[in-house]
């Protein structure tokens, strides 16, 4: 699934009556019998006025953050965990959280997700908690199972005499680091459900770098639009589903379900967010304690007032002791290293409610950075709170649902069922857009002016629009409006490689320098309107994103320069053509010349702004890649331009064959890339892999610290890109099956045969790369 993309609608297909259909007319009692319609609508309704027949309670929470740069655990592992209030020592704390980031950043764990590094840190916070994961049990707190994703660990603890008020409990991962899918950095959720309020709680670790807040801004828009805890409940009914992937009306069942569809976000991890002071003047004022004066310079505090911002409607724990970063290893002292690191407040925890009035409940009794714990050059931060809980009261319910049937009585069932909504607007604009330098927003605001609560779902017009609407995200596409109340939906602009098939009629030296588009939404509300809202954009052409064959036809011209003129198609397909497109070329020219022995190569991404210079070089000027664009950003660009060709460097008919290959093993890898790789593509390949084999020269190789197997994870992961995970076109068929289970919508593992099939097919595509990836003659090690 791609985060946000709103299912297609086809009004000559799809009929709007079966849109709502997994929303019954008539419901079943506690007795098993059907209710009446009255009842019916009465129970379906009770739902969403919980508000009304709760009562606030209090949840005691310890808070833990700590960056442990890689090493064990210290000796005084203890001191992290408080287990009684701070104002009340004998309350006792009862949900435990805490978020440990860099526990094993090795170039190996980079392979895997969890690594035997984590073992000692769960053990001795297991013991320093009293806590296990059997039941019945003496221990007084019960252990989630941890969850580790590469450097990240979140450990999670609930006093046992709460669980038999949990209702739901679930985990999800989003890795944003190398590729976007690297586990060196990016979230792990646990969702959790206590009596009537659902807990969202995120271990985040953000990108590094002092100037490299858009980065850590896109790396966070990715984890809240990304992390879906509905995952594994798909997984379960995938079982039953024959063809191997989950088909809508079991989409219907177990939607997509975000950080920010729970009344209560805590995010707590080394977010990175630095101050943006030299390193004498931050040094002084970290030095003096002047807090204050530091978090007017502090860039999350900044982030956290903006409305553009994914951070927008967070509440900070705003930080009472000096920065927590970075300190010489073993001392309280800053960084005394060349690189002279400025004090910042890096590790945070921040809070966020769906209700805004809850805000104001969340109570800190303490917030407190650990300075006795000298094992990392990070300072752990602990917080005490206290969380407002909601629990049912049945008289209350009673009541409520009286209220409802006498609602019904007076103004009749037809009256009570049907929706009445207003929208506005019904226009909405995007401007100027290009494959980098996307990620418009614009809000749409839904009123329920009815009787009844308003459910609604977002889809995108396929006829009539090239592009399907794919171009767009809706946050949220599936949602309810009580009476009286306003909903705003926020629709975003985002290009992703998956979704621009509709890209590649679009051809230079046809004269058309840009493309409008104007897509539909359709905002279906039950028994009510179908809201139409235009989308209108302009895109500009870029290299990235395109096709092979589109970005080979620009020959000696620059991308912008060449789709604004006109020229003979048919001509210049005859005239000899470079073997490579010059961009790639100036790309690996670059890593080559200046990054050949460059420490976390394509492990580690550049900054965004870096890399949108580098990509607006190449679109626009026919010559190498200037020497003042760091390396890192160049790498990072040279992955992306790979990873969003239109058509992979493996085409998606030859996936089944490469897979075959790798797995064949001799010669076989060589005869597909020679005999069955269309000759643009296999060009692409070997070019590709003599420049990987030069980053593995050992002269290299001992200071960017690749090695094949690393190589091969990481390329094969974008010149291997499995069939299905494209949208569908305009006539329902989905874009680069082949013979084999089908594969399932991305981010959906299903039977046990589909997850040994999927794994096997990593390690198949690995050996097709690590096959090329030959070692060097003996004269140039």
């Amino acid at each position: 699934m791609i985060p946000g993309l709103p299912p297609a609608f086809d009004v000559e297909c799809n009929r709007m009556e079966d849109v709502f259909a997994s929303v019954k007319s008539r419901t079943v009692g506690k007795d098993g019998n059907l209710l009446s319609s009255e009842e019916s609508w009465v129970q379906r309704e009770l739902q969403y006025y919980e508000n009304l027949y709760t009562e606030q309670q209090e949840l005691t929470v310890c808070l833990v953050t700590f960056n442990v740069a890689c090493k064990k655990p210290p000796a005084n592992l203890a001191a992290l965990i408080s287990l009684k209030m701070a104002e009340d020592k004998n309350r006792p704390v009862d949900l435990i959280m805490v978020s440990l980031q860099e526990v094993d950043m090795s170039a190996s764990a980079m392979l895997k997700e969890e690594t035997e590094a984590s073992t000692p840190w769960v053990v001795g916070l297991h013991a320093a908690v009293g806590a296990d994961s059997r039941s019945p049990s003496n221990t007084p707190y019960y252990a989630f199972p941890p969850k580790q994703l590469v450097g990240l660990l979140l450990c999670v603890y609930l006093r046992r005499q709460l669980l038999p008020y949990m209702q739901e409990m679930s985990v999800a991962t989003v890795a944003t680091g190398a590729l976007g899918s690297m586990g060196n950095k990016g979230a792990i959720g646990l969702r959790l459900v206590l009596h009537r309020t659902s807990l969202c709680l995120i271990n985040v670790h953000l990108a590094a770098g002092q100037s490299n807040v858009v980065k850590r801004n896109a790396d966070a828009s990715s984890i809240f639009t990304g992390m879906d805890f509905n995952v594994q409940k798909r997984q379960a009914l995938a079982a039953s589903v024959e063809d191997g992937y989950i088909i809508s009306e079991y989409m219907d069942l177990n939607p997509e379900l975000r950080p920010h569809d729970h009344d209560i976000i805590i995010v707590s991890g080394d977010l990175n967010y630095r101050t943006k002071l030299n390193y004498e003047e931050a040094l002084e004022l970290a030095t003096r304690c002047d807090i204050e004066r530091l978090l007017k310079h502090d860039e999350l505090v900044s982030e956290l007032a903006n409305s553009h911002s994914p951070w927008w409607g967070f509440v900070d724990l705003t930080p009472t002791f000096p920065p927590t970063y970075r300190y010489d290893i073993g001392t309280n002292i800053y960084d005394t290293s060349e690189k002279q690191r400025v004090p910042s407040y890096t590790d945070r925890i921040v809070t966020w409610t769906k209700r805004k009035s809850h805000q104001r409940l969340i109570i800190v009794e303490r917030l407190q950075a650990l300075v006795d714990i000298f094992s990392s050059d990070h300072k752990p931060v602990q917080a005490l709170l206290r969380l407002p809980i909601l629990c049912e009261v049945e008289e209350k319910k009673k009541n409520v649902t009286q209220l409802l049937n006498d609602r019904i009585a007076q103004v009749g069932l037809d009256r009570s069922t049907s929706a009445k909504t207003t929208i506005t607007p019904s226009l909405l604009e995007f401007g100027e857009q290009r494959f980098y330098e996307c990620g418009a927003r614009r809000v749409l605001s839904l009123t329920n002016v009815g009787e009844c609560v308003a459910l609604v779902k977002v889809f995108r017009q396929r006829n009539n629009d090239i592009s399907e609407g794919a171009w767009l995200r809706v946050y949220p596409s599936n949602f309810s409006i009580l009476p009286g109340e306003k909903k705003e939906v926020t629709v975003e602009c985002q290009l992703h490689p998956r979704c621009m098939r509709w890209m590649g009629s679009w051809r230079p030296f046809e004269g058309r320098g840009r493309l409008s588009l104007s897509s539909m939404l359709l905002v279906f509300v039950n028994q009510g309107s179908v809201h139409l809202v235009e989308c209108l954009c302009t895109f500009n052409p870029s290299v990235f994103g395109n096709s092979l064959e589109n970005i080979s036809l620009l020959g000696n011209e620059a991308c912008l320069t060449a789709y604004g003129i006109k020229g003979d198609l048919e001509k210049l397909r005859k005239v000899v053509r470079p073997q490579l497109p010059k961009e790639l070329w100036f790309l690996c020219e670059a890593i080559y010349a200046r990054g050949a022995r460059q420490p976390n190569l394509f492990t580690e991404n550049g900054s965004a702004e870096a890399c949108t210079e580098v990509m607006r070089h190449l679109d626009t000027c026919c010559e190498p890649i200037p020497a003042e664009f760091d390396i890192q950003s160049v790498a990072t660009c040279f992955i992306t331009f790979l990873q969003s060709l239109q058509e992979p460097v493996v085409p998606f008919s030859l996936y089944g064959a490469a897979i075959a290959a790798g797995k064949a093993g001799g010669r076989a890898p060589l005869v597909f890339v020679q005999q069955q790789l269309p000759p643009q593509h296999a060009n692409v390949w070997i070019y590709v892999c003599a420049l990987l084999n030069f980053l593995l020269r050992p002269v290299n190789a001992r200071s960017n610290e690749l090695t094949p197997r690393i190589l091969a994870k990481l390329f094969s992961e974008v010149m291997l890109v499995r069939p299905g995970v494209l949208i569908h076109d305009s006539s329902g068929h989905r874009e680069g099956s082949y013979n084999g289970i089908a594969a399932p919508p991305q981010g959906v593992l299903t039977s046990q045969p589909l997850r040994l099939q999927l794994q096997q097919e990593k390690e198949d595509a690995m050996s097709l790369i690590e096959y090329f990836l030959m070692p060097p003659p003996e004269s140039l090690r």
